[in-house]
């Protein structure tokens, strides 16, 4: 009995982050067509690709899809390509599964939730929603720890004061606030890599605050004390 070749294709995979070789299960094509206008005919083709990843064996659904009246420059039919479930860009910290046995209060699980929802936005591509929801958090942890002093500015104020921002990390903050305000009020739309940079800086002011003051805290209880010679 003849065994069938693996056919083998690049795919991105959430759990090796990254593009990696993938071999084909099983693949669907509908190719399409449809008279428009006077003989004149549009067309294109949809593929549903089954795949296992060769490094660690995570199965998905890759759809590609193009139409015939979105080309480049070339003339070449732009070829998109989503998968199911949808890639991931950035994977959630180890320490947020953490955060709520840390940290464990109703303010806390909001913290952890909504960061959660920002991560989900972020793997559809939804960078708009990303930007206003690291605002959204930026804003309510100020308001956990300094409560609300009726102003953004105020609030950012405060939060220095208290010792949760240095002067240089004010400075890093502060455009991401005003550029959660901008996908709000001003139809600004980040690049991934503005968006990603955010969430990296945000990733360190939450793990900063509350990951690691409360790991230093435990740490600081099993150490043990000096004697008094």
């Amino acid at each position: 009995m003849e065994t069938k070749e693996e056919i083998k294709l690049k795919a991105q995979c959430n759990k090796c982050l990254g593009e990696t070789n993938h071999i084909l299960l099983h693949k669907e094509d509908q190719p399409w067509d449809e008279e428009i206008d006077h003989g004149y005919t549009i067309h294109g083709s949809e593929t549903f690709n089954m795949v296992k990843c060769c490094g660690c064996d995570s199965v998905k659904l890759m759809h590609a899809s193009w139409f015939s009246e979105i080309c480049d420059e070339y003339g070449r039919p732009i070829i998109d390509i989503n998968y199911y479930p949808p890639a991931i860009s950035r994977a959630e910290p180890k320490w947020l599964s953490e955060l709520g046995g840390l940290v464990p209060n109703e303010q806390m699980q909001y913290v952890r939730g909504l960061l959660k929802e920002i991560y989900s936005a972020l793997h559809n591509d939804s960078r708009r929603l990303a930007a206003m929801g690291i605002r959204a958090l930026i804003e309510h942890l100020m308001i956990i720890e300094v409560s609300d002093n009726g102003t953004f500015k105020k609030n950012l104020e405060a939060f220095q004061q208290a010792g949760y921002l240095s002067g240089k990390q004010r400075e890093i903050v502060e455009p991401i606030l005003e550029a959660g305000h901008a996908a709000i009020h001003r139809g600004f739309h980040p690049s991934a890599e503005d968006v990603l940079t955010v969430v990296e800086i945000t990733e360190s002011l939450v793990e900063t605050i509350y990951v690691h003051s409360k790991k230093a805290e435990k740490l600081k209880k099993r150490v043990p004390q000096r004697g008094n010679t």
